[in-house]
């Protein structure tokens, strides 16, 4: 018999080859060293496949969702007046935006406004609250500085202190509030920076 058995070796190997198979196979494995080479070779898995230790049964589903379940409640969180201080530091540039753009827009409103009352589009209105221009005003009380007494003239820096300084007082106050903004972001990226150094320094000891 020169077709070789080796489909047939596992069915043989296991008693499961019956009837006229098994004495051809005996007969042929007696005769063939590739085959006898095979079937020596799953003799051997079987006998190491016995010899191993059974397999730990697989874990269901249920139950190792539950375990992770009970691990996770088992982990000390951060409390909820925590969670809230982080939520809201996390929130401070979103309130920086916003109060950014409600001080660009209360500006221009107040700018427009101004506008329009200075071209006369106020009436009466506008002669109540500016009865008379801001550079006109400062002309005349620089003007009025050199022939006046140190009492004139400290009440003269007074009144012009008083008035919000050079810019008036819109404008100075939108440029400080510009300023605190740009403080307030800069700290807030620099608490943020100083939060993320002990994990890039926890990385590179892991990594040394």
């Amino acid at each position: 018999m020169t077709r070789h058995v080796t489909d047939w070796l596992g069915a043989y190997l296991d008693g499961e080859l019956g009837g006229l198979r098994v004495p051809r196979v005996e007969a042929h494995v007696a005769e063939c060293a590739r085959c006898q080479a095979e079937l020596d070779g799953l003799r051997a898995l079987t006998v190491l496949l016995q010899e191993s230790p059974p397999a730990e049964a697989i874990m269901p589903a249920e139950r190792f969702v539950a375990n992770v379940g009970l691990r996770l409640r088992d982990r000390p969180g951060q409390s909820a007046p925590q969670r809230a201080m982080e939520m809201g530091w996390r929130l401070v540039p979103v309130g920086l935006l916003g109060a950014l753009a409600f001080v660009q827009s209360t500006f221009i409103v107040t700018w427009v406004v101004r506008v329009a009352l200075w071209m006369g589009w106020g009436g009466s209105f506008a002669a109540r609250w500016l009865p008379v221009s801001r550079g006109e005003w400062l002309v005349s009380e620089l003007l009025s500085l050199p022939g006046a007494s140190l009492a004139e003239a400290a009440g003269v820096i007074l009144r012009f202190l008083g008035n919000g300084g050079p810019l008036g007082w819109s404008s100075t106050l939108y440029l400080v509030l510009l300023v605190l903004i740009g403080l307030l972001y800069w700290s807030w990226l620099a608490s943020w920076w100083v939060r993320r150094q002990p994990h890039r320094l926890g990385v590179r000891d892991e990594a040394g």
